[in-house]
């Protein structure tokens, strides 16, 4: 049954939300703005309702809470009457846009380093979401808001969250099911880990990792054929040892122009995860803490370029140096080594030393001598530098210390996520 606007819908906690006017609709319910308290909030109210356990589910993870501040997590559960029932949640700010305006180039992120923030946001919030002991199980384009400015993410669409094992009645969305799923099998955390897999290639190169020229060739895209083409007989367009379906010019123009352009360790780590290996095995595929890791690396290998001052990956494994946009060589000889991280040092690159999204340190010109660069701390606590001499400096929170080869830097309590992180200075 719809709602009219004005009308009062009763809350289990004892108070009522007054619905305002419909925001949308889609398969499994429609969303109206509402005014509960004095606020303006968003109501999912369920067309078909599902079955009580459904609603127990929801009661449940209402009382526990999100698992993180990435999910816009339902807060207050409906009584169930007028045949149905809804949850109410936070309304989704206005300058966050759903991912499909991205792959549809309706929306641009403002820089890679914001594309970057948004990987490791979407990472880190299915990571606590297991940490919880749930499972997600319908993972796909449609449940995120990304900030283009920023790369910040709200998760929503969290109805379906299930403890793992359990199962909330959703498959999930064709094409980012995995494999096992696709056969039948129940979603769970592993399942959840292909489908992430699957969002982060399309958050980066714009396309499907599966559709290349055989679903080009593919006359009618019948139940058959998408259950071979993402499940039985998945194949990744970049596949190395089969070719068979390869990104189609005038077709996947996305994906042909960004394969080049990202470091070869990104490009590697999806070959892997989409290999046979991975797609039969799921429990070999990479868990969040890992692709934290992948993204972080290649993050490090995002710089300014000091010929046209633009963005630019630097692919040190591949030792391919030249800038994206201007094809000149970046210099990469000043560097910082962190464990087995390489961060290059080039004026205007930020750098990130845990697995935030808030830059520790940005390198920048000595105030009076532009052809000496310095790292200049970006966090509220002061690093200590020993000197090859042995001495020590304090760098206080918004002073620098210059970079000089042999530096070596102790972060301290400045890193939240990397607390006794240090590094050294290679110049």
């Amino acid at each position: 049954m719809e709602l009219k606007n004005g009308q009062k819908v009763n809350l289990t906690i004892g108070s009522q939300a007054t619905i305002i006017k419909e925001l949308g609709r889609g398969g499994q319910g429609i969303v109206y703005l509402v005014e509960l308290g004095g606020q303006q909030m968003a109501l999912k109210w369920y067309i078909n309702p599902p079955d009580n356990k459904f609603y127990k589910n929801l009661e449940h993870n209402i009382t526990a809470g999100a698992p993180s501040d990435a999910f816009i997590w339902p807060e207050y559960l409906t009584k169930k009457e007028n045949g149905s029932y809804g949850y109410i949640m936070k309304l989704r700010p206005s300058d966050y846009f759903e991912f499909g305006n991205y792959l549809l180039a309706r929306k641009n992120f403002k820089s890679f380093n914001a594309m970057m923030a948004a990987a490791m946001k979407i990472c880190d919030g299915f990571m606590m979401l297991h940490r919880f002991g749930y499972s997600y199980q319908d993972l796909n384009d449609g449940n995120f808001f990304i900030r283009p400015t920023d790369g910040d993410v709200l998760i929503c669409d969290n109805d379906n969250v299930m403890p793992q094992g359990e199962k909330s009645g959703i498959m999930g969305k064709a094409r980012y099911m995995a494999p096992e799923v696709v056969a039948g099998g129940v979603p769970d955390k592993y399942s959840d880990r292909f489908s992430l897999s699957v969002i982060l290639f399309m958050l980066f190169f714009a396309n499907h990792p599966f559709e290349g020229a055989k679903v080009v060739a593919c006359p009618c895209m019948t139940e058959k054929f998408e259950r071979e083409f993402y499940g039985s007989k998945a194949l990744f367009i970049y596949n190395p040892d089969d070719k068979s379906n390869l990104p189609v010019r005038g077709v996947h123009q996305n994906v042909i122009k960004r394969w080049p352009v990202f470091p070869s360790l990104l490009k590697q780590t999806f070959i892997d995860q989409f290999s046979d290996d991975k797609l039969l095995n799921p429990n070999k595929r990479l868990i969040e803490q890992e692709w934290e890791r992948v993204i972080s690396k290649v993050r490090d290998e995002l710089v300014v370029c000091p010929h046209c001052h633009e963005e630019t990956f630097v692919d040190t494994n591949d030792n391919n140096l030249k800038c994206i946009n201007c094809g000149k060589d970046v210099d990469i000889s000043k560097q910082m080594k962190l464990g087995t991280r390489t961060q290059i040092l080039t004026a205007g690159t930020k750098l990130y030393i845990d697995n935030d999204n808030t830059p520790d340190a940005e390198v920048d010109y000595f105030p009076t001598d532009k052809n000496l660069l310095v790292i200049r701390n970006l966090t509220e606590a002061s690093w200590n530098v020993d000197t090859p001499s042995g001495k020590v400096k304090v760098v206080a929170p918004g002073e620098f210390l210059p970079i000089l080869n042999g530096l070596k830097i102790s972060f301290g309590s400045s890193i939240k996520g990397a607390p006794g992180a240090k590094g050294e200075i290679i110049a």
